[in-house]
């Protein structure tokens, strides 16, 4: 494919050469005509002019449109486009100026008819393969950005403004250490995420110009990885949403024929027995399924957070007196210590309160019996630090001791799932607490669980 587009630009760059010189020598022939004041044949050679002008300027634009272009996007740069701009420049001014003087010095001479078509032809393919070689350097400097750039005035300027640069380390740097720091600089901007990143390829050289390239095709990689990533991840929450909606209507059919079961007469023990336990699974079946909904709308960040103050101790007194009757059921001791003065943070309450709900709710399902659960909330560093600690009931089991994976979506900390827990309630608490600009951390130390939640005071 690219010797086919490189053989395609050397054919009309001979197009190219041919139509100039046709024009330049019926323009010489006429011009001999008009000195030997003979008329016959000038309409002949002026048409002639005419086409070679035509196809001069047509074949030029083409050049000047292709030359450089590479599959990839980039421009690829000849060896000629090394050299300063004022070089490139230098040389056409003085072409224009040798063409200039050898016009006038040759309109003085003697030629047969023979001659000025030989003397104009073979001096207008010389000049013309300079003019191309000139011209295309200057269209693919334009084309890359690099005509200003690439010039002597521009080198010293930026040797100057590096020189008297605020950073001492940039002064005096080779031009090989300044492309190196650029490349490093570009590499921490990608790895701390900033994707759209890009470097000049143009202004590298050698091997740094390879690593700038590299550089570039990881940016690539990675943004398409992250959107390619997001997409997926979107999909697979409106797959969640989707079923979970789905399972809604026939769930709601089971609980409520359940619920009129229950209020039936029934004699059999057995069948009492069975309609009890279809009734708590599909209880439990519901709190999943409205579960998997809510943390579907949060990961996806779907969620409306209306934030006001609100008052951290008051909401953890109320969230404990809920959770009493269920602590007492597993002969749980909570231990409180709270401030007495109020403790306000910016949330929205609602969300907060789902959140420390589902904390008090993982210490009620899998804390140890006839243990104490400890809730204290303390004022650290203009943070409201609040904590939770329980001893686990079974030993808390996760790959290569990364607990942060308890937080994740139906992981839990007991292998044999025997609990009634579904794996969404710390990656709830965690995802809503991130939302409303708080932290969460969990701590496990042996069979010490500790679940921490912190926001920053409200008006600090």
């Amino acid at each position: 494919m690219r010797e086919t587009a490189m053989g395609k630009k050397a054919a009309v760059m001979i197009i190219h050469q041919f139509f100039s010189v046709l024009m330049t020598v019926m323009i010489a022939g006429m011009g001999y005509f008009v000195r030997e004041k003979v008329y016959a044949s000038m309409d002949l050679y002026g048409i002639f002019s005419i086409v070679g002008m035509a196809g001069c300027f047509v074949t030029l634009a083409y050049l000047a449109n292709v030359t450089g272009e590479r599959e990839d996007g980039n421009i690829h740069f000849h060896l000629i486009d090394k050299l300063p701009t004022e070089f490139i420049l230098l040389m056409f001014v003085g072409m224009v100026v040798m063409i200039t003087k050898l016009l006038k010095v040759m309109g003085k001479m003697e030629f047969s008819f023979a001659g000025v078509m030989v003397a104009s032809g073979c001096l207008c393919y010389i000049l013309d393969l300079v003019f191309l070689l000139i011209y295309l350097s200057i269209m693919r400097r334009l084309k890359g950005n690099v005509l200003i750039t690439g010039s002597l005035i521009y080198k010293v300027y930026d040797f100057f403004k590096e020189y008297f640069s605020k950073d001492p380390k940039k002064r005096f740097r080779t031009r090989k250490a300044r492309e190196l720091s650029e490349i490093q600089e570009a590499i921490e901007a990608i790895a701390a995420g900033a994707l759209e990143t890009t470097l000049d390829e143009s202004k590298f050289h050698g091997q740094e110009q390879d690593f700038a390239k590299a550089v570039n095709r990881i940016r690539v990689g990675l943004q398409t990885y992250a959107q390619d990533s997001i997409k997926n991840e979107r999909m697979k929450a409106d797959l969640i949403t989707n079923v979970s909606h789905d399972l809604k209507t026939p769930l709601t059919s089971i609980v409520n024929y359940v619920d009129l079961l229950k209020r039936v007469n029934i004699e059999d023990e057995k069948a009492k027995n069975y309609i009890r336990i279809i009734d708590e699974k599909s209880q439990r079946l519901k709190q999943l399924t409205e579960d998997l909904v809510e943390a579907s709308k949060i990961s996806s960040g779907n969620i409306h957070l209306e934030r006001q103050k609100i008052d951290f101790v008051e909401l953890l007194y109320q969230t404990g007196g809920e959770f009493n009757e269920k602590f007492e059921l597993r002969d749980l001791t909570i231990i409180t210590k709270l401030p007495h003065a109020a403790v306000f943070v910016e949330a929205d309450g609602r969300q907060l309160y789902r959140a420390v709900e589902n904390l008090y709710n993982n210490a009620a399902k899998y804390a140890l019996e006839k243990t104490r659960v400890y809730v204290e909330l303390a004022v650290e560093n203009d943070w409201a630090v609040f904590t939770m600690k329980n001893v686990s009931k079974n030993p808390i089991q996760i790959e290569q001791g990364d607990y942060n994976q308890l937080t994740e979506r139906f992981v839990r900390g007991e292998i044999s799932r025997t609990t009634e827990g579904s794996g969404l309630g710390l990656s709830i608490a965690k995802n809503l607490t991130h939302l409303m600009g708080g932290k969460f951390e969990i701590l496990v130390n042996g069979d010490l669980f500790t679940a921490t939640v912190s926001f920053p005071i409200a008006g600090k």
